[in-house]
């Protein structure tokens, strides 16, 4: 028992995919499992499915009241009874040798205190993402400092794959349970504060599809508007405060090359530091107002306004400029609407453009260049 692993699947409105979910779990070659899947209020035939699912393994919980994905995890690690935790979507699916293999890395390393791996994307239909599509990019395999993965964080906020992770027993007790108050990047959110105090590993294999589906798919990692928007509000509250709560020495080997004084050791040198860095943080939008905070909320009678002009050569002047700079706040506008147009509204600007070229190359107008370069740009 001591090598138990509790596998918890959270499920909602996913009657087409958790079947495959449960299953991939109960094929798994490393069999010393405990699963646990509650049913969060479902409307369509997922609880149908479940019921129709036997095995001894699999411990099935029917939610009288919806209580969304945080608090269905919460609720769930509460029951678990293993040393090992894992976390699996409801419309994700594990390749038959996943905890096999992410055990092996635990016996080899017993200090670690997550283990995660690489994914295949897959869609509504299970099939797999190619080419050239930018969320290929998302998860990767970096394993690096303390110091280095926060700033891979800040970077580009999370690479870490929910579905993939096995926690320790140890974590959990020790860092607790995830914030509800995410609900986007609650996973996210909880790696930052794992990492804190434990080293990741994360396996150099694909082990999991991950399946990114549109809105319609009742999943938090759907594509919308409403769930970009919260990731976005989400993300910047979030590095704000990994940022604010880094200790020095792991600070200074993530972020050291990005300091405007290479040489800042000292508490208040660092601070300005963090100052600067959630004061250039963007992500498409920027949200200033984290760095105001972090400087005024640790402001001693102006003692850090004497350091940053003494240190960094930035005034209280400089400050007030800074101040009365404007945020993007709204990625709605700056992001979403600029950048994620449909697949039929893409088809319609590739078809009024080839209309164009068509027109200036009967024409034989030396303009053709110009609705050329578009249509490549847009075919991309």
């Amino acid at each position: 028992m001591d090598d138990l692993v509790s596998v918890i699947i959270p499920a909602y409105n996913h009657e087409k995919y958790v079947k495959e979910c449960i299953e991939s779990v109960l094929n798994q070659t490393y069999t010393n499992l405990e699963i646990l899947v509650e049913d969060d209020c479902s409307t369509d035939k997922t609880q149908e499915v479940i019921k129709g699912i036997k095995d001894e393994r699999l411990k099935k919980i029917y939610s009288k009241k919806n209580k969304g994905t945080v608090n269905t995890i919460n609720e769930l690690i509460k029951m678990c009874k293993g040393k090992y935790i894992a976390t699996l979507g409801s419309d994700d699916v594990w390749y038959p040798t996943k905890i096999e293999e992410q055990m092996k890395v635990f016996k080899e390393n017993p200090n670690l205190g997550a283990v995660f791996t690489l994914v295949d994307f897959i869609d509504e239909n299970g099939k797999k993402f190619e080419g050239n599509d930018p969320i290929l990019y998302v998860f990767k395999k970096d394993n690096v400092s303390q110091g280095k993965r926060f700033r891979m964080f800040y970077k580009g906020g999370n690479h870490l794959c929910h579905s993939s992770a096995i926690v320790t027993r140890k974590v959990v007790k020790d860092i607790g349970l995830y914030n509800k108050a995410f609900r986007q990047l609650h996973d996210y959110e909880y790696w930052i504060r794992v990492l804190h105090k434990y080293d990741f590993y994360v396996l150099d294999k694909k082990l999991v599809k991950y399946r990114r589906a549109n809105k319609d798919n009742n999943s938090i990692s759907a594509t919308s508007k409403e769930n970009d928007i919260r990731m976005f509000n989400e993300l910047f509250y979030i590095n704000s405060k990994m940022i604010e709560n880094m200790k020095s020495e792991i600070f200074i080997d993530g972020f050291q090359d990005l300091f405007r004084n290479k040489e800042s050791k000292s508490k208040d040198e660092l601070l300005c530091e963090k100052y600067f860095l959630l004061l250039n943080m963007s992500y498409g939008c920027t949200n200033r107002n984290y760095a105001y905070s972090l400087l005024i909320d640790n402001d001693n009678n102006g003692h850090l306004f004497d350091v940053l002009e003494k240190k960094f050569n930035y005034t209280l002047n400089d400050f007030y400029k800074d101040t009365g700079v404007s945020s993007d706040l709204y990625p709605e506008t700056i992001v979403y609407e600029k950048f994620k147009i449909s697949l039929e509204e893409k088809n319609a600007i590739i078809n009024n453009l080839n209309l164009e070229l068509s027109t200036i190359t009967n024409s034989k107008s030396w303009k053709i260049t110009k609705p050329i370069r578009a249509i490549r740009k847009m075919r991309k």
